[in-house]
């Protein structure tokens, strides 16, 4: 529903029918966008300092004020019910979302984003109405802005623009549990088998956060990594091979994820073993640290010459910590990683008992089975 109301707040509000808000910022050159993740719905605009006023009315007026009309609401389902199945479609996709139903059992975390085509046909204007009232209220709500402006003029602004948001509650999610695991293989006709192996992983504010996306950088964090050495340019098995370290208000997600063969899954999970394996036994050599240090502060700098990337870790930073990180203190952060902290942090995360196995696509002699999450299974 989070997902969906996202959608239907742009087809009109009090104000504004649904080109009119289009032609709102696109009329002065602007871009206006939104996406919905696990924990948050962001709606956002970009636009020249002259047209700030423009952006921040129309964000509120969307926040604030959607129609909510029942046509649109009747019509949005039929678009909401291509997205997934346009999305069912999409396995380099799909494996992510079964992945995450694996790790987080039974949590909302797990939950696909879109929903399924029955939940959406089931929305009721009243229930979207409700949803919208409880959490589209002040506790709740957060502007960020980058780039040029004007501090006392864009506080005054959104004072005046959102002063009817309401007071409300905010919201209160239910503590996710770190036990998830299991090895699912969903068979489906697929020339490429999609994996996921990972296990869960570190909340935001967790204080070896950091060692573990430099874990992640050094397994699976370009094309120097140990994974895509491994299994692309020394194998030969994959085209893709990464890892990525998600991390949340209580609760987090590490996976490493590469599509093959359908006859080559196997050989590609145990090479992926054999990788955490090391991680979590071998001393780190000081130039392999020393260079996965220097990827990962990199591309922070870099970002930040994003408005948008600002943007977002303006609001990360805010929503998680509750204060405005500097880049310097997140730099000086990683530069306190030792080798040992990140080989503890192995140990802890990607020992045998705490990993899940995902498999979506064709098998090749027989599915899946927790036995071939044990290090060594296959030569």
């Amino acid at each position: 529903m989070t997902h969906f109301l996202e959608h239907v707040v742009f087809k009109g509000t009090r104000r504004r029918d649904a080109l009119q808000i289009a032609l709102a910022i696109e009329s002065v050159g602007g871009h206006l966008d939104a996406f919905t993740g696990r924990e948050v719905t962001c709606l956002n605009a970009r636009v020249l300092e002259e047209h700030i006023d423009l952006a921040v009315d129309v964000l509120a007026d969307l926040a604030l004020q959607p129609r909510l009309d029942p046509v649109e609401i009747e019509r949005e389902k039929s678009v909401i019910a291509e997205e997934i199945h346009n999305y069912e479609d999409s396995p380099d996709d799909r494996v992510h979302d079964l992945f995450a139903e694996v790790v987080w059992q039974g949590h909302p975390l797990g939950n696909r984003i879109l929903g399924t085509v029955d939940s959406v046909m089931g929305f009721t204007r009243e229930a979207i109405a409700a949803y919208h009232a409880r959490c589209y209220t002040a506790p709740n709500i957060l502007v960020s802005v980058a780039g040029r402006f004007d501090w006392g003029r864009v506080v005054a602004l959104v004072a005046e623009k959102f002063a009817d948001a309401p007071a409300g509650s905010p919201i209160r999610a239910i503590e996710a549990s770190p036990n998830g695991r299991g090895v699912v293989h969903q068979v489906k006709d697929l020339a490429q088998l999609y994996l996921c192996i990972g296990s869960a992983g570190l909340p935001h504010e967790h204080p070896d956060r950091y060692a573990l996306v430099l874990l992640s950088t050094l397994l699976g964090g370009g094309m120097s990594s140990r994974l895509f050495q491994r299994v692309r340019e020394q194998e030969g098995l994959a085209y893709s091979v990464y890892t990525y370290a998600d991390s949340y208000r209580d609760a987090g997600l590490f996976c490493a994820s590469m599509s093959v063969q359908p006859i080559h899954g196997r050989r590609a999970v145990q090479l992926t073993l054999d990788e955490f394996g090391r991680a979590a036994e071998e001393r780190i050599p000081d130039a392999e640290l020393a260079s996965a240090k220097a990827q990962l502060k990199g591309n922070l700098l870099l970002g930040l010459e994003s408005t948008t990337n600002q943007m977002t870790r303006l609001a990360r930073s805010e929503i998680y910590t509750g204060r405005y990180v500097p880049a310097d203190e997140l730099i000086a952060s990683v530069d306190r990683i030792t080798a040992e902290d990140v080989r503890r942090v192995a140990r802890e995360l990607l020992s045998r008992d705490r990993l899940s196995l995902v498999a979506l696509g064709a098998q090749s002699e027989k599915v899946f089975e927790p036995s071939d999450l044990v290090p060594g299974a296959v030569a």
